[in-house]
C-alpha cells in the first residue's frame, strides 16, 4: 500500500488544478486567449504616481474591486481568486475543502 504521508506524518498532497491572475484577465481560458490573441497587458500605471520613476508602464491588475483599496486588499483578492479557481479545476467541492488551504503571493 503507498504511503500517503511524509516523513513528519503529514499528508502529502498533489496540485490537480490551477489558478491564474494577471494583467491580462482572470482565469486560464480569459489569459490563453488574450496571448493568443497578441493582446498586451502592458499599459501605463494608474494607481500611484510616476513623477520620479523610470518606468512608467506595467503589468499592473486594476480590474479587480480591490484594485484600487491597497496592496494588502489587492494581493489578498489576487490570491483568492487564483486559489478558487484552482480547486474548482481540482473537481473538489470548494464549499467543503475539508483541510487548510494556504495562499501565498509575491
Amino acid at each position: 500500500m503507498a504511503n500517503l504521508n511524509d516523513h513528519m506524518g503529514r499528508p502529502i498532497v498533489a496540485v490537480t488544478g490551477i489558478g491564474v491572475v494577471t494583467s491580462l484577465g482572470v482565469g486560464k481560458a480569459d489569459n490563453w486567449a488574450a496571448l493568443t490573441s497578441g493582446k498586451s497587458g502592458i499599459h501605463p500605471i494608474t494607481r500611484f504616481p510616476v513623477d520620479h520613476l523610470n518606468t512608467r508602464i506595467s503589468g499592473m491588475v486594476d480590474f479587480l474591486p480591490s484594485s484600487s483599496k491597497g496592496s494588502s486588499h489587492l494581493t489578498y483578492e489576487l490570491a483568492e481568486t487564483a486559489a478558487r479557481e484552482a480547486v474548482a479545476e481540482s473537481g473538489l467541492d470548494s464549499d467543503d475543502f475539508g483541510g487548510p488551504l494556504f495562499l501565498a503571493s509575491p
